[in-house]
């Protein structure tokens, strides 16, 4: 006879908060609360909380409150414990989000969105800062969606395991959709800040160790350059370029590409090939449906999917799902803080060679 219910004790949940009611502030939130790993305790907004705010319109549709900071959900919140926070907050303000988790000693770690901080010097402050606290093992996880996504991992497995020699040349296509308004990309971080991120750590991921050569170690990036143009006047006259190119060049010899706009008025497009030795794969787009109508006209097919939250709602879930894992300390987050400021010292040449139209060398 099976036992009843009631003898069988509920799975253990961590208690989440979520900083940020924006775009991505909404897609964690959503994630969280349909996690049966997780409880969505509060989202956190600075701005005020009333009805006609998104912060409280988020918090309502998702069965929880709107708190105007961490010490208004600590005070108010009836449950006693915040295990973890998920940052969507500016890039500026991580540091200070952090410094507040780690004041309350429940917390066991942190989620932030790509970068964890403005530099690579600045990352390397905050994961010192981290790991001031030897109490307790709180955890500093950044988010690189391609880590989780199942079509661009299966393409790292593809290359480590040997299947085209080694790789010589990667090139990637990112097209940004739909187009961000112009006070955004006024205002916001630059391209290379913003786009390069995902792909620049993919890319890292791929140039490491191939089992079959049996090459230890990451390949080295050499040198670094990059390009950008704007095309609209309003951003050309304060030197915000919407349209950029960046390309990495290892020790081995081996060459990276990566092409980011934030215009492809078709779709997001987002496209990966890795030519080697002994063959090339690569990671192509998903359409909206896969119908294909052929006929006298021509050949139809539909629109790539709308954006990202589209395109890599998968990789999100799966982010978050391992981010619950960290927090019940079943294992560590895969992603490093050697990971980190690793992308973001490219992302900083990058940025430096636009400036200068100079060759970075690393």
């Amino acid at each position: 006879m099976p036992p009843s219910s009631a003898s069988t004790p509920p799975p253990e949940k961590v208690k989440v908060a979520v900083f940020g009611s924006g775009r991505m502030g909404t897609i964690r939130s959503q994630l969280l609360y349909a996690n049966p790993k997780m409880e969505l305790v509060g989202i956190v907004d600075t701005a005020s909380t009333n009805n006609e705010n998104p912060a409280q319109f988020l918090a309502s549709s998702l069965e929880t409150e709107a708190y105007s900071s961490l010490s208004d959900l600590v005070v108010n919140n009836t449950s006693n414990q915040l295990d973890g926070i998920v940052c969507c907050t500016p890039t500026h303000t991580h540091a200070s989000v952090v410094q507040e988790a780690l004041e309350l000693e429940t917390t066991r770690g942190m989620f932030v969105e790509k970068p964890v901080d403005e530099s690579a010097s600045k990352i390397k402050s905050l994961f010192e800062h981290v790991k001031k606290d030897v109490s307790r093992n709180f955890q500093l996880c950044c988010g690189f969606q391609r880590r989780f996504d199942p079509s661009y991992q299966d393409l790292l497995e593809t290359v480590r395991s040997g299947a085209i020699g080694k790789p010589l040349n990667i090139n990637i296509f990112f097209g940004d959709h739909p187009v961000p308004d112009l006070e955004f990309l006024k205002e916001g971080g630059g391209i290379f800040m913003d786009l390069s991120a995902h792909d620049v750590d993919f890319v890292l991921q791929v140039m490491g160790q191939n089992q079959e050569t049996g090459i230890t170690g990451a390949d080295i990036v050499e040198s670094v350059f990059a390009s950008g143009t704007s095309s609209v006047p309003e951003l050309d006259e304060i030197g915000v370029h919407d349209n950029a190119t960046m390309t990495m060049k290892f020790q081995s010899g081996s060459v990276a590409t990566i092409f980011m706009s934030r215009s492809a008025s078709y779709g997001y497009d987002q496209r990966c090939e890795i030519f080697g030795t002994e063959g090339l794969c690569q990671v192509e787009n998903i359409k909206e449906t896969s119908v294909v109508l052929s006929n006298k006209d021509g050949i139809h097919q539909s629109k790539y999917l709308h954006s990202f939250p589209q395109r890599f709602e998968k990789a999100f879930g799966i982010e978050m799902d391992i981010f619950a894992d960290v927090l019940l300390g079943q294992h560590a987050w895969p992603i490093t803080e050697d990971d980190c400021i690793r992308v973001q010292k490219i992302a900083d040449a990058a940025q430096e060679s636009c400036r200068t139209g100079q060759l970075v060398h690393l």
